[in-house]
């Protein structure tokens, strides 16, 4: 796995709800189900949206079983070593490499985060402290990875090796193994009509949006609704997390390794919470566009209906 395998993969989802919800690890704490209230949390993902079609999006079934938990535990250096809490998890999760498993978490030290990506026979830990001017990271992989299912769970028991990074580590140790296993318990995928139109930098989408996992959130920066979504921009597979709130909705979109841009919804748009999710219709605009450089415009409309909600 190459540096941009895991940071531009597990950073950008992280990041990305981050700048658009305003949440980091200590935002996402539990997990539960009910209405619209993202943190980092979905099942299979079998929704597609099309840009000619407009389906009616419908609730997902009710879930009869606990929500997702994990018993996760890294060996390293002090501050590491031992069981992970604060867990955020997101099953199901599309990616450009798969349906995947995330777990955001915290150490034993407050002070430190990690970011677990579970894919079929792989894992990727994503190892970091601080923000900003003193952010500092260490990758990780390893290939012990059994029973995986994207939608139920996964056992681990792996050496760790590192990923050469060009990035600064700070004072973080070598992280040498993870065990345990993730149960998605009662996560749902949701359900999308959303779609999009118009083009980035890199040009117009072509494909409708599928697989999905949209998830709801009521936490300390209040509620909300994300969803993560592959789409296809020009010939290039592109992921997406569309997050809205009560009155605007944001659209950051990556590719093939590169950031394409984040997109913020203009005052004429609609953008508004429902019992089951979330209703957008609207044009959102290019942000932090370098001088002279054209800004580009995207439609979205449709609805988001929550799988699973978050609780932070």
């Amino acid at each position: 796995m190459n540096t941009v395998g895991i940071s531009s993969g597990v950073r950008r989802r992280a990041v990305a709800l981050a700048i658009v919800a305003g949440l980091l690890v200590a935002a996402c704490s539990s997990a539960t189900t009910g209405g619209p209230t993202s943190s980092v949390a979905g099942a299979t993902a079998t929704s597609t949206a099309t840009p000619t079609a407009t389906p009616t999006a419908t609730p997902s079934a009710t879930p009869t079983i606990g929500p997702a938990t994990q018993r996760l535990a890294l060996a390293g250096p002090a501050g590491v070593t031992g069981g992970l809490t604060e867990a955020a998890i997101r099953c199901s999760q599309p990616s450009l490499t798969g349906l995947e498993i995330s777990v955001l978490a915290q150490p034993t030290d407050p002070n430190l985060s990690v970011m677990i990506t579970i894919l079929a026979g792989t894992v990727n830990v994503r190892f970091d402290s601080g923000a900003g001017a003193t952010y500092v990271e260490r990758d990780f992989t390893g290939t012990g990875v059994t029973n995986f299912d994207p939608a139920k769970g996964a056992q681990i028991d792996t050496p760790l090796a590192e990923v050469p990074t060009t990035g600064a580590h700070g004072t973080l140790g070598i992280l040498t193994s993870l065990t345990g296993s993730v149960d998605c318990g009662n996560q749902m995928p949701g359900t999308s009509t959303l779609t999009l139109t118009g083009a980035t930098a890199r040009g117009n989408f072509t494909k409708g949006l599928g697989p999905v996992s949209v998830e709801c959130t009521n936490g300390q920066y209040g509620p909300g609704v994300s969803t993560i979504a592959l789409t296809q921009v020009a010939s290039t597979p592109e992921e997406l997390i569309i997050y809205v709130t009560p009155g605007s909705f944001t659209v950051s979109a990556s590719g093939n390794g590169f950031f394409d841009g984040f997109f913020r919804s203009t005052a004429t748009a609609t953008a508004t919470l429902t019992a089951t999710g979330a209703h957008v219709d609207g044009d959102a605009v290019e942000q932090n566009v370098k001088a002279g450089a054209k800004a580009h415009t995207i439609h979205v409309s449709g609805d988001a209906v929550c799988g699973t909600t978050v609780a932070g």
